[in-house]
């Protein structure tokens, strides 16, 4: 963990900014959990109206802070619930990036990935890419289908290792 505060990984608090009014990708977001057969139930579009405007990867107290900023009946419970069933159903990627806390992001983007720094707790984005050798040789030696949605590789960076 050490060096993980001066991580490029922006940290939410109560005090950040509040959850924006529901736009069209929120609206997409209810319809998503529509089409694979999921209610759209007002806690549930809450926790994916914290994901908007986040740009980063949250906690789950984060989420937790940024929706009772909103409605403040919504208990933590169900935020974690949630976000399970969310990342079951493939709505949202859990990631470890470092510290034993898990980060959640929303995937309606590309996939993407990264390389998390020990020393310096520096963060890399790594591009999918790069992981399709694994889920070619997963599927071909094993008969595995990896679903490498969001995955964190720990190590250590080009300038911690220095001149090695």
């Amino acid at each position: 963990m050490r060096g993980f505060l001066r991580s490029k990984v922006r940290v939410l608090t109560a005090s950040s900014p509040t959850i924006s009014p529901p736009d069209q990708h929120y609206d997409d977001l209810a319809n998503r959990l529509r089409s694979i057969g999921q209610r759209a139930t007002p806690q549930r579009l809450l926790v994916l109206a914290a994901f908007q405007d986040a740009g980063e990867h949250l906690t789950a107290d984060e989420i937790y802070a940024r929706i009772s900023e909103r409605s403040p009946t919504v208990n933590r419970s169900t935020v974690y619930r949630t976000l399970e069933t969310f990342r079951d159903l493939g709505v949202i990627a859990e990631t470890d990036l470092g510290g034993g806390v898990r980060r959640y992001q929303l995937l309606d983007h590309e996939r993407h990935h990264h390389l998390v720094c020990h020393d310096c707790g520096d963060i890399i984005d790594l591009d999918d890419d790069v992981l399709e050798p694994i889920r070619r040789a997963a599927a071909e030696r094993y008969g595995f289908s990896a679903e490498i949605d969001h995955l964190a590789i720990f190590g250590r960076c080009q300038f911690c290792r220095g001149d090695e």
